[in-house]
């Protein structure tokens, strides 16, 4: 029987060749290696390795402990553009916390050199005039507002058709230049970057002489072709500005974006460090900490008081605020499953950790809590609205059922290794 030939789409043949066409039939950039089909094996899967076009899927909602997903994508999109000349966003509306928050995560020397184009809408008077201010204010940057006049003729704000792009393109020129590209749902405040349920795509491209780009690069043209018509018939800020300032104002009050507003984002602002963890702490579900640290408080009987990193009493339901050292920050009501809650204390100790008195153990059937894992679980508030929670004592084979049934996980560990986690 005669052998029939049979070629592999992936192999480094057959993408050099492609490449070459795409090059003299459609014009794309000359590859910039030369066609060479005689490379060794190690060279060829090192090749196929390397994708022309990548793309990822990014969900961010604080219920199940995802925080900071939208600006880390932002963040990775920045880094894995690499030495990009523009940047291209187009947003509903926008909050000056997030255009701080942003400026704040991309605050490089690309990014700051980097020309950077906004079109934001003032639809429905959603946008602060002081996000406006602070985006024009960026180094190397210029705003404009998709259908400005138009909305001002509206005694409401409201335009003929509402603007509800969200894209952030990082790229050089010409368009075929286009490093990476964030799409979503995430428009710019600090809630959608930060804390709110957003979803965004974040996509790759490789040089466009790569084998296998010049296609995946055809797709987005059309993006940055819109882009560009909508930057040029969209009003300069300084033209609408101090209008809409003045509208703004006049808005009937509380303003209308409230997004900003709601504890999760106040609580990641407020943060130093992001934000993230403080976030997660009061959204979680269950808290659980190896107990392999139990204060020996009360010898020669087993020790009831745990030593949990500075901050878990935020779980409890106690303010992040920095107080002085053996500050009794409040108590809640805490029950060994199956039996009645009782009344315990939490406390900030000279050791700046945060400590949590437990149910004394053996009036509960315990022998201790050394070397056990403790599992905090949020119950319902009492009438007088203390927190409430449940004390479930098991090891680490009890532990991964929990966090086979939960939504989601964060594992943490402390400076000295001892291991802590959420549950959502």
């Amino acid at each position: 029987m005669e052998a029939i030939a049979r070629y592999d789409l992936s192999s480094q043949s057959f993408t050099a060749a492609l490449a070459w066409y795409d090059h003299e039939a459609y014009g794309a950039p000359r590859p910039a290696e030369p066609l060479d089909y005689h490379v060794s094996a190690d060279a060829a899967a090192a090749r196929l390795r390397t994708r022309p076009f990548q793309a990822s899927v990014h969900a961010q909602d604080t219920s199940v402990g995802r925080v900071g997903v939208v600006l880390d994508a932002l963040a990775d999109a920045s880094l894995e553009a690499g030495a990009y000349d523009y940047v291209d966003v187009a947003v509903a509306y926008a909050s000056a916390a997030g255009v701080r928050l942003l400026n704040d995560t991309l605050s490089s020397g690309i990014w700051a050199g980097a020309r950077k184009r906004f079109l934001v809408s003032m639809d429905f008077g959603f946008t602060q005039p002081r996000a406006l201010t602070r985006l024009s204010n960026l180094e190397n940057a210029e705003v404009r507002i998709p259908n400005g006049r138009a909305v001002l003729a509206s005694s409401t704000l409201r335009p003929q058709s509402a603007f509800h792009a969200k894209v952030f393109a990082f790229r050089n020129e010409p368009w075929y230049e286009l490093r990476t590209l964030v799409l979503g749902s995430a428009n710019l405040t600090a809630s959608a970057l930060s804390t709110g349920s957003e979803v965004v795509t974040k996509q790759i491209w490789s040089s466009p002489a790569a084998p296998g780009s010049w296609q995946h690069l055809q797709l987005a043209k059309p993006l940055l072709e819109w882009f560009d018509d909508t930057w040029e018939t969209a009003d300069l800020l300084g033209d609408v500005l101090d209008e809409y300032r003045s509208r703004y104002r006049a808005l009937p009050k509380p303003q209308r974006l409230r997004e900003d507003k709601t504890p999760a984002t106040r609580r990641y602002l407020a943060s130093p460090d992001g934000g993230t963890l403080p976030v997660q702490l009061a959204a979680a579900r269950s808290l659980w900490v190896d107990g392999s640290s139990i204060i020996r408080n009360r010898p020669p009987r087993p020790g009831n008081q745990l030593n949990t990193p500075r901050g878990t009493r935020i779980f409890f339901g106690f303010g992040p605020e920095s107080v002085s050292k053996d500050t009794t920050l409040g108590k809640v009501e805490i029950r060994v499953a199956g039996h009645p809650y009782v009344e315990r204390s939490v406390r900030f100790a000279n050791n700046t950790m945060d400590i949590i008195n437990l149910p004394i153990p053996e009036h509960y059937g315990l022998t201790g809590y050394q070397d056990t894992i403790l599992v905090f679980a949020r119950d319902t508030p009492s009438a007088a609205g203390q927190g409430r929670f449940t004390l479930t004592v098991t090891d680490k084979k009890g532990l991964t059922t929990l966090k086979d049934s939960a939504a989601n996980s964060v594992e943490l560990s402390m400076h000295g290794g001892r291991e802590y986690g959420l549950l959502f």
